[in-house]
């Protein structure tokens, strides 16, 4: 059994299936399909096939992995950003049938809208979170290795400031940009 033959529907000749033999690698399987895989000779003929490519698998399942620096904080911000926007005072636009409010949290998920909109057609600059309420934005930015970072943050934060203006006239929230993190080349 190859590698480009690996199928995890694909019957062995006792009737068991390969993928029944890769939960068996990886102790999913139940004690009767060990019991069935350790005395029959299909079974034992794909697994010392299969088993080779599982050592690097089990191996990695030991490392302990860190979240990416600053992903914890930057969840915190938006979960309390959204929390705090629920419950705040909302933004008043004046019309001429009377005044508009604007919820904190549907500032900021239009804010977020809007980022992820101007930074759609720029490659390299990704939007990590936006946080604030009707006051404030705050925009984190992940920009990649050797762009413009502020060229990059005061164009966003303009463009920005400029669209929440144009939908939310006077009760438009202050905008701030920074990079939170810069990517590395690609193939590096």
């Amino acid at each position: 059994m190859s590698e480009s033959s690996l199928d995890a529907d694909q019957h062995l000749a006792c009737g068991r299936t390969v993928g029944e033999l890769v939960e068996h690698l990886a102790g999913d399987a139940p004690p009767e399909f060990a019991a069935h895989a350790a005395s029959c000779p299909h079974c034992q003929a794909a697994l010392a096939d299969l088993a080779p490519g599982w050592e690097p698998v089990r191996r990695a399942a030991q490392l302990s992995v860190e979240p990416p620096r600053g992903l914890l904080e930057r969840t915190l911000l938006t979960v309390r950003g959204a929390r705090d926007g629920a419950g705040g005072s909302p933004a008043e636009i004046a019309q001429e049938q009377g005044s508009l409010r604007v919820a904190p949290q549907a500032t900021l998920v239009l804010a977020r809208r809007l980022s992820g909109e101007l930074l759609a057609d720029r490659p390299g600059v990704r939007l990590l979170a936006c946080t604030g309420d009707v006051h404030e934005v705050r925009v984190d930015l992940q920009v990649g290795y050797g762009l413009d970072a502020p060229e990059v943050t005061t164009r966003l934060r303009a463009e920005l400031e400029r669209a929440l203006r144009n939908l939310l006239g006077a009760a438009a929230p202050a905008v701030w940009v920074r990079v939170a993190d810069v990517a590395s080349r690609q193939g590096s």
